[in-house]
């Protein structure tokens, strides 16, 4: 149910449905203690990931619109989708400021 002129903001970040999220290159990820651990190589900086924050990274092993990692999480997850849209929205904001991921 997803429309593409949907629009989600927050932090000066503005996500469409359409808006294409990628990996960003720079990133290392390794499990520690059944942790997933990330690190940007240029910024030095950690970031780490729970259950479902690693789900969703694993679907970025290929980019993908908002709208796509929205349906497939919603597809999956029994949730309310505009839990998932806000959750979802506040991760992507917080790994595109450690430049985890790559929004365009």
């Amino acid at each position: 149910m997803s429309t593409e002129n949907s629009q989600h903001r927050s932090d000066g970040l503005q996500l469409t449905d359409a808006t294409l999220i990628s990996r960003s290159p720079t990133v290392l990820t390794a499990e520690v203690d059944g942790e997933v651990l990330m690190m940007s190589i240029e910024r030095g900086c950690y970031f780490s990931l729970n259950d479902v924050g690693y789900d969703i990274w694993r679907r970025l092993d290929s980019p993908c619109s908002f709208a796509e990692l929205i349906d497939r999480l919603a597809a999956d997850y029994d949730a309310a989708r505009a839990t998932i849209v806000e959750d979802v929205q506040a991760l992507l904001i917080r790994m595109a400021a450690e430049d985890n991921v790559r929004v365009a």
